[in-house]
């Protein structure tokens, strides 16, 4: 075969050489404009030219230049950061909890989480405010920053047996009022501050266990106090209810012994007014037994008159 048989076939495979790199950087270009946005992000396109922003990208795919556009996203979910004495759950490794001084000046570690999200439209303002930052960057600055500090400087105003005890929630809260005005500030928005645990040194968990043991005899003596006093009352009512029971049936008694006197007394005056001499004498003659009477010595009385008793025409055998 000829050199000029040859050379055609060569220009084919340049050109399929060409069409080859040609296919392969735009499958490059695509890939590189070919970007998505997952959900709960915004994208913000600047041009890498000015680093100026040129849009806002919701969720989705979306084609750039890539030569000129580069994208930035950022969530605007909950996000949640947590400084703990745990390893296990902060961000830092070995303790990551928040020292903090009461005005006693006892030092005490607070574990914290926040709870934020980016102001969606607003994400443009950060990307600009921050010079593209990543969000970590501004997590960094922003919320542990501004949280540890303001919560240091707010704890400072309470006695350690009150942020150990009913004042914590309270601190959170005033911790929380000044966190909303800086996020604000800064584009994000508090969701909340939480203080999740309060850890005391030795010499203060010894001393807060001894007050909650004299509390507890206190409230102890107390209860016994009150029980005392309750069965003193009831005592004192059964007394009274026993003595007004006594009083009760000494009165129904005094009263039974008046009705009889009062009934006997009655009985003997109509008894009285009943007997008259007539009556004594049918009496005593229902009574004798027929013998004559007894006389004791010369110009006796006769102890029983029967002279009406007697027939007058009846003669007396001496």
């Amino acid at each position: 075969m000829s050199n000029a048989s040859k050379r055609p076939s060569g220009r084919r495979i340049g050109t399929i050489a060409i069409a080859i790199v040609v296919a392969v950087i735009g499958l490059v270009l695509l890939t590189a404009s070919w970007k998505t946005i997952p959900p709960g992000y915004v994208g913000i396109a600047f041009n890498k030219a000015n680093n100026n922003v040129t849009t806002t990208i919701e969720p989705g795919w979306t084609l750039i230049n890539p030569f000129t556009t580069a994208i930035q996203e950022y969530p605007f979910t909950l996000q949640t950061y947590i400084m703990v004495q745990s390893s296990d759950e902060g961000r830092t490794g070995g303790d990551d909890s928040v020292k903090v001084q009461s005005s006693e000046a006892q030092q005490l570690n607070l574990d914290i989480a926040v709870q934020y999200r980016v102001k969606k439209e607003e994400a443009a303002a950060l990307y600009t405010d921050w010079g593209g930052q990543d969000l970590d960057v501004i997590e960094l600055q922003v919320v542990r920053q501004q949280s540890r500090s303001i919560l240091t400087t707010i704890a400072g105003l309470y006695t350690w047996e009150s942020i150990s005890g009913d004042k914590r929630a309270e601190l959170a809260d005033k911790v929380k009022e000044q966190l909303i005005i800086e996020f604000e500030r800064r584009h994000l928005i508090l969701e909340d501050f939480v203080i999740r645990e309060v850890h005391l040194p030795d010499n203060l968990k010894q001393a807060l266990e001894n007050k909650i043991t004299a509390q507890q005899a206190a409230e102890r003596q107390k209860y016994e106090l009150e029980q005392a006093q309750i069965k003193a009352e009831q005592d004192k009512v059964e007394a009274q209810g026993r003595a007004e029971a006594q009083r009760a049936t000494a009165k129904g008694d005094a009263d039974s012994i008046l009705i009889r006197a009062e009934a006997q007394a009655d009985a003997n005056r109509l008894l009285a007014e009943s007997v008259t001499d007539a009556l004594i004498r049918y009496q005593m003659a229902l009574r004798w037994d027929g013998k004559l009477p007894v006389f004791s010595g010369e110009g006796a009385t006769p102890l029983v008159d029967v002279s009406e008793l007697v027939n007058p025409t009846q003669t007396i055998t001496p």
